[in-house]
């Protein structure tokens, strides 16, 4: 009872505004920072050394945390030619192959995120403009595809057990 309790709160946690919050922050700094960083090179012509280093990896952030957000409301792109031809059972188990197959990338990206951010932390390899260790940019990976795993698997729990949608009459 404790695990399913746990498994609510947090998909209710993940489905709430914070994922939402962090795409459109990552999003809005990486904006300014690169129209800072134009306006002052064009009329001052000197930039900062942390704008694009920072602004990047606030879009790859960005990048990454969206795509997931993109598989919360099946919003990839997806060639449908054969599915539509198969029907309802083919469609739905050829989905779910293919869902299953970005699983397993999924898996495989995070494990050799997990372990590169290992190395930069022993290593202490730092970014090259702040004193901020590299494992923090890479932190993007493994919490991007991580949240595409959790995207996956609500969309083949939609595919197999989707809600009734209420029937409402309107009196007229």
């Amino acid at each position: 009872m404790q695990a399913a309790h746990f498994t609510n709160r947090f998909i209710r946690f993940v489905d709430g505004p914070l994922v939402q919050m962090v795409v459109v922050l990552a999003y809005a700094y990486f904006f300014l920072i690169i129209l800072s960083e134009v306006f002052m090179r064009y009329f001052f012509q000197h930039s900062t050394n942390w704008g694009e280093m920072t602004a990047r990896y606030a879009f790859v952030y960005f990048a990454y945390i969206a795509a997931a957000e993109a598989f919360r409301h099946d919003e990839h792109i997806s060639i449908d030619l054969l599915p539509n031809k198969l029907g309802e059972t083919g469609r739905k188990a050829l989905e779910t192959y293919g869902d299953f197959l970005c699983i397993l990338i999924s898996v495989a990206v995070i494990y050799y995120s997990l372990g590169l951010m290992e190395i930069q932390q022993r290593a202490n390899i730092r970014m090259h403009a702040l004193p901020v260790n590299m494992s923090w940019a890479q932190l993007a990976l493994p919490l991007g595809w991580g949240l595409m795993i959790i995207r996956i698997m609500q969309r083949v729990q939609r595919r197999f057990f989707p809600k009734p949608t209420p029937n409402v009459e309107f009196a007229t």
